[in-house]
């Protein structure tokens, strides 16, 4: 059978032929394949890129976005479909008429789709162009956003697990997928501080966003989400001093998270990466919880309370003091 390397010489060899009569020079037709995207290159500023697949169908998987091999100098690429399952096929067209979705196997890549009407790209969906994409400085920071928001209209709860940039160390994933239990107590106790931080609607029972989070930033999966915070029934007492009435045990543990808590809002890094991307409302909140300072701390306890419906939790907190 024909191997993709063997398409990918076939192609550049009928190019060749085909240039006489054309302002293309026979001899400008390179196959560098391997090296440098795309396959094929024509008098320096155009290119092919080859694709095939051995099933009778017109999609595969295609490319990286990132392009990070891509040749400075082309301006200009079409891609060579090769469909050899059924009645082998051909066709040829711009490449970015034919990129439908983004998809992940090691990196983003685009799906390949030969048939797709007009209109329709990824490009096209979110509202750019692939020249402007590609160019942009944040490709995979931009696709990210827009999956994310798409799920979001939808009315979905989904987070992309490839976050960041290619070009940045931001909001890395672990290697490996772990388990909750196999974190260290010193670990658990920062992340559900965290958690308390970026999603305070756990206050209200509502675990989803977290666990998501817990698992694409971290590579940490809690099948006990709930019980993580939930667990251990009731509590009469707050740091030693009796309640009016009895209080769910996630409230515990957010005043246990305090100091924690502290050292979260005191990170720079953790604030403009972290709570800018998954509650960036408390950078800009302008109802802080008696304060004037609007600080990130002022406005993230105000959704604390807001959550609670407990105006005591500022005295609970003794050991958060206002971040100004």
């Amino acid at each position: 059978g024909v191997t993709s390397s063997d398409l990918e010489k076939i192609a550049c060899s009928v190019i060749r032929e085909m240039c006489s009569g054309t302002p293309f020079r026979a001899e400008e037709i390179k196959l560098v394949s391997g090296a440098r995207f795309p396959d094929i290159m024509a008098e320096q500023y155009f290119g092919v890129e080859v694709k095939s697949t051995i099933k009778d169908q017109w999609v595969s998987t295609g490319s990286s976005i990132v392009e990070s091999t891509r040749d400075k100098y082309v301006e200009h690429i079409y891609m060579l479909f090769g469909k050899l399952g059924g009645q082998p096929a051909f066709i040829c067209r711009p490449y970015q008429e034919v990129l439908s979705e983004i998809a992940v196997t090691h990196c983003p890549r685009y799906l390949i789709n030969m048939k797709l009407e007009k209109g329709h790209s990824i490009f096209d969906k979110m509202h750019t162009t692939y020249d402007q994409l590609r160019t942009s400085g944040n490709t995979i920071e931009q696709v990210r956003r827009y999956y994310k928001q798409k799920a979001a209209d939808e009315g979905k709860i989904e987070m992309p697990w490839w976050l960041g940039d290619s070009n940045t160390d931001d909001l890395t994933t672990a290697v490996n997928v772990k388990f909750w239990r196999d974190v260290s107590l010193h670990h658990k106790q920062l992340l559900q501080a965290q958690i308390f931080i970026l999603f305070p609607e756990v206050l209200l029972s509502k675990f989803d966003r977290a666990s998501l989070w817990l698992c694409t930033t971290h590579g940490i999966l809690n099948s006990h989400m709930r019980d993580t915070f939930t667990a251990g029934g009731m509590i009469k007492t707050i740091d030693g001093v009796a309640l009016d009435k009895p209080l769910p045990q996630i409230i515990k543990r957010l005043v246990a998270s305090a100091s924690q808590i502290n050292e979260c809002f005191a990170d720079s890094d953790f604030i403009n990466r972290q709570v800018r991307e998954f509650n960036p409302s408390i950078l800009n909140g302008d109802t802080p919880y008696g304060s004037s300072s609007n600080t990130p701390y002022d406005n993230w306890l105000t959704q604390v309370i807001n959550a609670t419906k407990l105006p005591q939790l500022p005295t609970w907190l003794t050991r958060l003091p206002h971040l100004k």
